[in-house]
């Protein structure tokens, strides 16, 4: 009796450690690159990074190559929009109009938080810049994850995106 209550408390606790371990590769993210990515704050001018370019983005290819603490500005096309499952809406962003080469893509990323706090940041919004040339601002992240479904150059990102203007 004594062995099968020791049995049992030992498969619970095995389980609970499992279900923690896929629970946290589910999402993927740690709670700090979560706290990251969902930033609600913009940037003020003294965060940003003046030396961020799509082009500088896509040369950079480890996470010490920019800081994740600083903000960018950039000015690019929208090749593609797409909304993720978890309401994030995607933007790639080329330096050439309508870039049909994934690999000179960055991803921009609006979160739900920002698209309720700015209209312009909606969904709506966001469809129609499709093709057009943008200034896009917000936080530099980069994305843990190295194989994403979606096509990127970096897995530096723009991310949350806090402001688009149309240029």
């Amino acid at each position: 009796m004594k062995y099968t209550i020791i049995f049992i408390f030992a498969l619970v606790l095995s389980l609970g450690f499992a279900w923690i371990i896929r629970a946290e590769d589910e999402q993927g993210e740690s709670k700090a690159a979560l706290a990251l990515k969902n930033r609600a704050t913009a940037p003020k001018d003294s965060d940003m990074d003046k030396a961020v370019s799509i082009d500088s983005m896509l040369q950079a290819k480890k996470e010490s190559d920019l800081a994740q603490t600083k903000a960018a500005k950039v000015d690019a096309f929208v090749v593609q929009v797409e909304r993720e499952d978890d309401g994030d809406y995607h933007l790639a962003l080329a330096s050439a109009e309508h870039e049909p080469n994934s690999t000179k893509w960055v991803i921009a990323e609006v979160t739900p938080g920002w698209q309720k706090k700015d209209k312009s940041l909606s969904g709506p919004q966001l469809k129609e810049l499709y093709g057009k040339k943008v200034e896009v601002s917000g936080w530099l992240y980069y994305e843990p994850e190295e194989n994403q479904p979606d096509p990127r150059g970096t897995r530096w990102e723009i991310h949350p995106v806090t402001s688009i203007v149309t240029k």
